[in-house]
């Protein structure tokens, strides 16, 4: 299957948050969802890695896929937000610093911008299963790369109710180079705090960040924090 990569685009003043939550809990039953937020420059991305079927393109699919159904989901109940293909997101050779992590309380809050702003650059893959017959029926996992400025992880995650995991860690380094997020394949049960937080919208779309914009070719390429982006002329 391919991995694609999508940049997060707006917020949403008037979620309609029944058919979001619906949608998002019929989309775990057959695909897991992974989250990526990027911190370069002193500003905040928000990225999400769809997997899509097997002959799947930007463009359209020839058949309907899981990932084109995520983006009606977005369309229809998020009015103002968009998801805007991206070929790659590049590491940093600043980011020196891993994680693995997994919740380790019931109590276990969700780590986003505010967490991840500690560091002055970073990137934060949070990867919740797929849905399973069981009580607690999702599982999440998170890999952290950050800078060397900043808190040491093992303590800023212990406070969110996170724990470290120190082999998988090293492991994790590998993986970091990839053009496109893989999602974390290590999880932990997710307590009702953290299943409350994966169901509210602004998980999804954080807060609004202005996109950069430039008029040099019919086929342009940028790069923003770190993040390389091909568009062409006149599209939204």
């Amino acid at each position: 299957m391919n991995q694609l990569l999508w940049r997060i685009e707006g917020i949403s003043t008037k979620p309609k948050l029944a058919g979001w939550q619906e949608g998002l809990i019929l989309h775990l039953l057959f695909q897991s969802l992974t989250l990526v937020i990027a911190r370069r420059d002193g500003q905040t991305r928000r990225y999400l890695v769809l997997e899509g079927c097997p002959g799947c393109r930007v463009d359209g699919c020839e058949r309907i896929c899981h990932r084109v159904l995520f983006e009606q989901l977005v369309r229809t109940t998020l009015p103002g937000v968009s998801l805007v293909a991206t070929p790659r997101l590049v590491s940093l050779a600043s980011e020196k610093r891993h994680a693995l992590a997994t919740p380790h309380r019931p109590d276990a809050r969700l780590l986003d911008e505010a967490f991840l702003a500690q560091w002055t650059e970073g990137r934060l893959i949070t990867t919740w299963s797929r849905l399973r017959a069981t009580a607690q029926p999702v599982m999440v996992g998170a890999q952290f790369a950050a800078s060397a400025e900043g808190p040491p992880l093992a303590k800023a995650l212990a406070d969110m109710g996170w724990r470290a995991l120190p082999v998988a860690s090293l492991i994790s380094r590998r993986a970091h180079s990839a053009d496109v997020p893989q999602p974390v394949r290590v999880g932990a049960r997710v307590g009702e705090a953290l299943f409350v937080a994966l169901r509210d919208p602004q998980t999804l779309t954080g807060a609004a960040f202005p996109c950069a914009t430039s008029a040099t070719s019919d086929n342009e390429v940028e790069t923003i924090e770190g993040e390389v982006v091909t568009r062409s002329l006149g599209e939204a």
